[in-house]
């Protein structure tokens, strides 16, 4: 593993803290239902960290072999995860019929900010790549 990819993780498991904290506050402030709605909010983060992680490694290392694989790895890689993350709502909004608006709420604006944060980490790798290829 490299230290762009150790400080993605780190960075990432940071991130996922704050959210949590963050949500658990929200949810507690202004839902009567807190701990159900909270727990499943929980998990959803949970989920959308451990699939942003693991595709991005898997996206790294692609690109370390092969850095003209990125456009191709990227939009497959976009693609699959927007369908993982279409079943687990789904699957999930199928158990959990009552609380529907806040769960899609919450994973919508986790899912834009871990995006945000994925492409602007990405975006930064690039531009140093590019620096140290422009040296050589």
């Amino acid at each position: 593993m490299t230290n762009s990819q150790k400080h993605f993780i780190f960075s990432a498991t940071i991130l996922l803290g704050i959210i949590i904290v963050i949500s658990q506050v929200i949810f507690l402030a202004f839902f009567e239902t807190f701990c159900f709605v909270a727990r499943i909010n929980s998990i959803s983060t949970i989920f959308v960290w451990a699939v942003t992680c693991t595709f991005h490694y898997w996206l790294m290392k692609t690109v370390m072999g092969k850095p003209k694989a990125f456009n191709r790895v990227f939009m497959i890689q976009t693609t699959a995860k927007l369908l993982l993350y279409v079943t687990f709502v789904a699957i999930t909004l199928t158990f959990n019929k009552n609380h529907v608006v806040e769960f899609v709420i919450h994973f919508f604006v986790v899912y834009i900010i871990f995006a945000i944060f994925e492409v602007s980490l990405i975006l930064k790798y690039i531009k140093k790549s590019d620096a140290i290829e422009k040296h050589k």
